[in-house]
């Protein structure tokens, strides 16, 4: 795992200029006149191919290598092995129907990936619990879930009691120190899709508590982290001379392949839209460089392009003129559009790459603190993209 974190390590840094920069702000990328073979091939490619393309890691690396070579060692580098079958668990009906489907698919794929239960379970950003109600009623083991929200606290406990469960959640801001507190060395802390600081914070509290076993799928990396900067937390990651800052872990994230399809056409619209006021700006403002704008909800999409342009102008003070041909700058942001979405895929090429180097850097943390960890695949990633799992048991425990 060392060599392998190592040499995402020197291919991160080697490429940062390419993955850190943005086609979406800057039409025409500097890359662009290194790789004219890459640019051909990117601008053949369908509507169709690009989805197809942004869904999968490996399809994309293996499909773009012949024009950007180093997109062959990332591929080598990402592969991580699906987590086998270590245990039957039944499907439980009373729990399910409480659960959303494509949840209950994701716990279900963790549970059978974690494997047989024996210790005390403590879930991490809880919820409502379904994870913990769901392993402790397998594994006949008692559960507490840590949540901060107190409506899902009720409504945890009210679903516990419906259940006859003993399973109870207390609530807990993961970030303090009350929540350390609550972890012990007899213990087994999950976590399914707990975002970023909130899962350092539970491996911290764990190796500071010895925590018997640790079994997490971490999520959103940019998410509540402290500072601007990335901490790196094994002492190989911080001899490295990588630096992320957020918007770099938010690139490790950038997967939305689970997404309704017609929420998918929104976002497309809605960012060829932001794309044709890009050009309408840079023109009215004589500037020509992208002026950044705050998030945008796709009901926007209902006023007209006109209207729209002028609803984002008003937020950023800029006269728009009369006269101005919103049909040409409409088409302009959609074959804008079209080369970004294109250009982007490069991007993207090094998006496992930057989350198998997050993940890594927990696994190696958690080595160097006593624990003896694998790291695999819990389902595919048409399932959830956010698709890793660490396992760690104290060094000294039996496995």
């Amino acid at each position: 795992m060392q060599t392998t974190f190592s040499k995402l390590s020197d291919i991160l840094i080697q490429h940062a200029d390419i993955w850190r920069e943005s086609p979406f702000s800057k039409p025409k990328p500097s890359w662009l006149e290194c790789y004219p073979k890459l640019q051909d091939w990117l601008l053949t490619l369908s509507d169709e191919d690009v989805d197809c393309l942004q869904g999968d890691d490996n399809l994309l690396c293996q499909q773009i290598a012949p024009y950007f070579p180093v997109a062959k060692e990332i591929l080598t580098l990402i592969q991580l092995p699906l987590c086998e079958q270590k245990t039957s668990v039944e499907r439980s009906y009373v729990w399910q129907r409480d659960v959303p489907g494509r949840k209950a698919e994701q716990i279900e794929a963790f549970a059978v990936a974690t494997g047989e239960v024996i210790s005390p379970l403590i879930e991490w950003c809880s919820g409502k619990l379904h994870l913990g109600r769901y392993l402790a009623e397998q594994f006949k083991v008692p559960v507490l879930g840590l949540e901060i929200n107190y409506r899902l606290v009720q409504q945890a406990n009210q679903l516990a009691h419906r259940m006859h469960s003993d399973a109870r959640v207390e609530q807990c801001d993961v970030l303090s120190v009350e929540a350390s507190q609550a972890l012990n060395e007899q213990q087994h802390a999950i976590a399914l899709h707990a975002c970023g600081g909130l899962h350092v914070s539970l491996l911290e509290g764990c190796v500071k508590k010895q925590v018997k076993r640790i079994t997490l799928a971490p999520c959103c990396y940019h998410r509540f982290n402290q500072g601007d900067v990335y901490q790196p937390l094994s002492s190989i990651a911080k001899r490295s001379n990588l630096i992320l800052n957020n918007d770099d872990l938010r690139s490790a994230v950038r997967q939305s392949n689970t997404a309704a399809e017609r929420e998918r056409v929104k976002r497309k619209k809605l960012q060829m839209w932001r794309l044709g006021f890009d050009q309408v700006q840079r023109d009215v403002r004589g500037v020509n460089e992208y002026l950044p704008v705050p998030s945008l909800s796709v009901r926007l999409l209902d006023m007209g392009f006109s209207q729209f342009c002028l609803h984002v102008a008003d937020i950023k003070k800029i006269s728009l003129p009369d006269g101005l041909d919103f049909g040409n700058y409409e088409a302009r942001g959609e074959k804008r559009f079209f080369e970004y979405a294109r250009y982007e895929l490069v991007r993207m090429t090094f998006r496992r790459a930057l989350e198998c180097w997050l993940v890594l850097d927990k696994v190696l943390f958690l080595q160097e603190s006593g624990y003896q960890c694998s790291l695999s695949q819990f389902c595919a990633v048409t399932l959830t993209p956010r698709n890793l799992l660490i396992d760690a048991f104290r060094f000294h425990d039996e496995i």
